[in-house]
């Protein structure tokens, strides 16, 4: 086995001993999907749970199997709950604690970000009237998008405010190029708690 195979293996094996350890150790278990969250997003979470919770990513199928290995060895049949639970892009957090409180601390951590090309917006975006600070030679731009403008001292203004982007509709470039120009950033992203086990 080559020397990469080899580590893997080794992380593979850590990480199932980890999961089997909190299965053992924690009662209650929030099922959270982490789509969009960043590696120093999931850092503040851990760390605002230090001492209350343990948050643990991993991939699903190594997750499936560590939890039926757990079941087959007789420790928790009632894991077997937890298997349908776990997919797309998810993770678990363990805790002893009060799970409201914990729950709280998961969904207050969230950051704007901006819209991406060819995503399904999570909510409403508006775009709000007034002075937009951009050059009259960009009015073209507002019009293919139907955004009344008028120019006032030399800069475009928005008229009415604006319903750019309905919640569940694919953001296009269009609306990403002129959230980007008003130096928007329309959504929030953070775990999101699915099931508790």
């Amino acid at each position: 086995m080559s020397e990469a195979g080899a580590a893997r293996r080794v992380r593979k094996e850590a990480f199932a001993v980890r999961l089997r350890e909190y299965l053992d150790t924690y009662k209650n278990v929030l099922i959270v999907q982490v789509d969009n969250v960043g590696s120093n997003q999931m850092q503040k979470v851990r760390l605002a749970l230090r001492g209350k919770a343990a948050v643990l990513m991993g991939k699903n199928t190594l997750v499936r199997n560590t939890v039926r290995k757990h079941i087959a060895e007789g420790k928790n049949t009632n894991l077997e709950n937890l298997l349908p639970l776990v997919y797309g892009n998810m993770g678990f957090v363990f805790t002893n604690s009060n799970l409201k409180e914990i729950r709280d601390i998961v969904l207050a951590n969230k950051v704007p970000a901006a819209a991406k090309t060819g995503s399904f917006a999570p909510t409403d975006v508006h775009v709000p009237a007034g002075p937009t600070g951009m050059d009259p030679g960009q009015t073209a731009f507002f019009q293919a998008l139907n955004v009344a403008t008028k120019i006032v001292k030399g800069a475009i203004e928005i008229v009415n405010p604006v319903h750019l982007i309905k919640a569940g509709e694919k953001v296009t470039l269009s609306h990403v190029t002129l959230l980007a120009k008003l130096n928007i950033l329309p959504f929030f992203y953070g775990f999101k708690v699915t099931d508790v086990y």
